[in-house]
């Protein structure tokens, strides 16, 4: 067990002792040199002052204190939380660390080491972003969370996370919570061309993310249902957001007269909304900055406003918010209620988006699929 060397020094009662920190890779053992107090009536000699070395001294000495503990939280964000990210996290979650730590950790945290960093750190932190809309605070906070969180699970810390009993301040602004309403969105379907008026019609009528639409392939539709089993992020092909979200969506009346009418013309690619160049799907938002926007305006909200657009029309129609979360494929149904406003089982689903086609079909004028008058045979 260390006990350290206390001296005095220029008014002050100094300790030195020795740990063990990471240096290129390897432990190597240190000098360090801590101050303890001024010199005063109360510590006049290394007896006095010897309680306080000791305290200092003490997660020394039972081990509280990590070799790794001594990383810089740069090193340690490059070195073993953000390849951490790559392989257990979507590529847009891993991009969003890695912005992250570039934009706003490394700035004002990377220098300090891990076992250095204190939730007034952290505080200082959140305070320099603050001119940021608060959800973006709250992000840079659960961004440093995750890497110290990280350290405690290695044993590079001891103790708890520091980030936890900062406060994020930001400047309050109201969500984006748009969601079109029918009347839009036939408005839409009215003037844009093709295939952005069919991106449109199943984005309103099925509910799928942005990621859904383009992860969409031919195979997935068989005239009923949309098999929602992959998402698109840029150029990457993953799951989809939640085991919930691997559902089957129903397909109204109206939007499958569309899909056929778009498979016909483009049944030979792979995906359903294929792009230009290589095979790959559809990019959405250059579809929306280049096609949609020049033609709708300020009318245009994003492709999460058709999603949000479905849970209210299903609400509206008097569809409880249990179904509409089945239709919208929500893991909690508190979701669909906090920020859908918007089923218990795939049956009254499909019930629920029967109803909702005789509208779009009234509206539309396409004609009901004829009943055969005849048995086949």
């Amino acid at each position: 067990m260390q006990r350290g060397t206390i001296y005095k020094r220029h008014g002050a009662w100094f300790v030195v002792y020795r740990v063990t920190e990471i240096v290129d890779g390897q432990p190597l053992r240190k000098q360090r040199t801590h101050r303890l107090a001024s010199v005063s009536d109360e510590y006049r000699t290394a007896k006095d002052v010897r309680l306080l070395a000791d305290d200092h001294l003490r997660p020394v000495n039972v081990g509280a204190v990590a070799a790794e503990g001594s990383l810089t939280v740069s090193d340690f964000a490059e070195k073993f939380f953000l390849p951490t990210m790559e392989l257990k996290k979507k590529p847009s979650t891993t991009k969003f660390y890695r912005d992250l730590v570039k934009n706003h950790i490394e700035p004002l945290l990377g220098d300090l080491r891990l076992k250095d960093v204190s939730t007034r750190d952290v505080q200082r932190l959140l305070d320099a972003r603050a001119h940021l809309a608060q959800p973006s605070v709250l992000r840079i906070k659960t961004g440093a969370s995750a890497i110290l969180s990280h350290a405690l699970r290695l044993g590079f810390l001891k103790g708890t996370n520091v980030a936890r009993e900062a406060r994020a301040e930001g400047k309050r602004s109201d969500p984006d919570t748009y969601a079109y309403s029918l009347a839009e969105i036939f408005w839409m379907l009215e003037r844009l061309p093709e295939p952005a008026r069919t991106v449109v019609a199943v984005a309103a009528f099925a509910g799928l993310r942005e990621s859904e639409l383009r992860g969409l392939q031919w195979p997935d539709y068989d005239g009923q249902f949309l098999d929602v089993q992959r998402s698109v992020w840029r150029t990457h092909v993953g799951d989809v957001k939640t085991a919930e979200s691997k559902k089957k969506v129903p397909v109204i009346d109206p939007l499958r007269k569309i899909l056929d009418a778009h498979r016909r013309k483009n049944g030979s690619a792979k995906w359903i909304f294929a792009g230009d160049k290589m095979g790959r799907p559809l990019h959405l938002d250059n579809l929306a900055r280049r096609v949609i926007r020049p033609v709708v305006g300020g009318r245009w909200h994003g492709w999460h406003a058709f999603r949000r657009g479905l849970g209210t029309v299903l609400f509206g129609l008097g569809v409880p918010a249990e179904i509409a979360s089945v239709i919208l494929r929500h893991a909690d149904v508190a979701i669909t209620q906090e920020h859908y406003i918007l089923l218990k089982s795939q049956r009254e689903g499909r019930a629920a988006m029967r109803r909702l086609g005789r509208i779009v079909r009234q509206k539309l004028d396409v004609p009901n699929r004829r009943k055969r008058s005849t048995p086949r045979k």
